[in-house]
């Protein structure tokens, strides 16, 4: 049974993935979900899955700049790959408190990078994988009235809110870790 460890398991996004993989995937998981439970995060989202899959759905309450908690569940669990949901969000949010998202956004995915570079040692790697959730919105704006304007991987990082800038930085500290140290890290702007 592969383990998964989601943080922001409890938000909208992460609540589906929860259950896509509890109840869709023809592999069965261990659930990990880590969420801080801030605005974004909702138990009713989940308010059923604790009993309908005791056996494979753990909940952990706690920020994920808490080293210690990531150290714990890294030793505890051992997962097998990490989904990083976790993150402040709302551009008009980000104008009022900017370092609320740089806390959060950049320095909980170096927290989160930092314990699996810890627990998972170069030759445990193969099979694990360290997704980071982003945003389109690292891009910048496509010009308004234009049908063939989209992004690609290749479209140059332009954010232009604290939210987008947040995700960015983050999403580029994942990148120099996968550069840097091999970290089976993969990156998604949905």
């Amino acid at each position: 049974m592969n383990t998964v460890l989601i943080t922001g398991g409890c938000g909208f996004i992460g609540s589906n993935f929860v259950r896509f993989l509890l109840n869709e995937t023809s592999q069965p998981h261990l659930v990990l979900n880590l969420d801080k439970m801030t605005y974004a995060g909702n138990a009713e989202n989940l308010e059923d899955i604790p009993l309908r899959y005791s056996n494979r759905y753990r909940f952990f309450r706690g920020d994920i700049r808490n080293t210690e908690m990531l150290d714990y569940i890294f030793a505890e669990f051992d997962p097998d790959a990490v989904v990083n949901f976790a993150a402040e969000s709302h551009v008009d949010r980000s104008i009022l408190n900017p370092n609320l998202f740089i806390d959060t956004n950049v320095l909980g995915t170096a927290s989160l990078l930092g314990a699996a570079q810890r627990h998972w040692p170069k030759n445990t790697w193969d099979g694990r994988r360290f997704l980071q959730v982003s945003t389109d919105e690292v891009y910048g704006s496509l010009e308004e009235n234009d049908p063939t304007a989209r992004f690609t991987e290749e479209t140059p990082l332009a954010p232009h809110s604290p939210y987008s800038a947040s995700k960015a930085s983050a999403d580029i500290i994942a990148k120099a870790t996968y550069d840097t140290y091999g970290l089976p890290v993969l990156i998604t702007r949905c």
